[in-house]
């Protein structure tokens, strides 16, 4: 170093400050190289896991869009369902040593379920929220979508109250065809669907049981439900 320091015209202290400092960057250098790779194995590790879930929920997301949009198709609409996924501004998987390029949706929090929907041919998917929609509109979004989340949930009986509230009388009719269809098909589930008014000339099925509640304090002591029937008949 001296001989070093002569020649160059450098001091010794420099030169000795140059050879630390080479040292103390050779092993920063491998440190950072052991943290890339440890970084590496931790995402391989973090997509395996993420992989042994994120599948089987899309799967799940996508039958019930295929339910959901069949349904739609069939009251001449437009839905979707789609699985919503939200970022927090970093993204945690960016390339290292060839990795593929991250994306920032790891924001699992608020990952959610995204229904969108369009009531008229010619417009776009919307989402459906309180701002777009009516409140008829969203009504039926509403049933719709249960009804498509109900055919892959077993469940011993389902019970709908009031579903029908708000709807036009277009929609509510398609609506109770629909759940007539669904709830009356072999081995389906038990379906209570209770509303205070229903339309007249509905689609009924052999196997449905209509249930009248008579409540208040103006009711006659009896009923000639017979009686009710036949004037009807008479009328129609």
């Amino acid at each position: 170093r001296l001989s070093m320091a002569a020649a160059s015209g450098v001091s010794s202290a420099v030169i000795a400050m140059f050879a630390e400092r080479q040292k103390r960057l050779a092993a920063m250098v491998a440190q950072a190289q052991q943290l890339d790779a440890e970084l590496l194995r931790v995402r391989r590790r973090k997509r395996q896991a993420r992989a042994q879930w994120e599948q089987p929920l899309s799967d799940v997301v996508a039958r019930i869009s295929e339910k959901f949009r069949a349904m739609f198709d069939h009251i001449d609409c437009l839905g979707e369902v789609s699985l919503r996924k939200a970022g927090d501004g970093v993204i945690s998987s960016s390339s290292v040593e060839g990795e593929e390029g991250g994306v920032d949706d790891e924001d699992y929090d608020n990952w959610g379920i995204e229904i969108r929907v369009a009531f008229r041919r010619n417009e776009a998917l919307q989402a459906l929220d309180n701002h777009r929609q009516s409140g008829g509109e969203r009504a039926v979004s509403t049933i719709l979508y249960l009804q498509a989340l109900q055919s892959l949930v077993a469940a011993p009986f389902r019970v709908v109250d009031e579903i029908n509230q708000g709807m036009d009388e277009r929609n509510e009719r398609l609506v109770h065809s629909l759940i007539v269809d669904s709830a009356c098909q072999q081995g389906s589930s038990q379906y209570f669907l209770i509303t205070p008014k229903l339309l007249p000339d509905l689609d009924y099925h052999p196997l449905m049981k209509v249930l009248c509640i008579f409540n208040g304090e103006w009711q006659p002591e009896s009923f000639n439900f017979g009686k009710y029937i036949s004037n009807a008949r008479r009328s129609a």
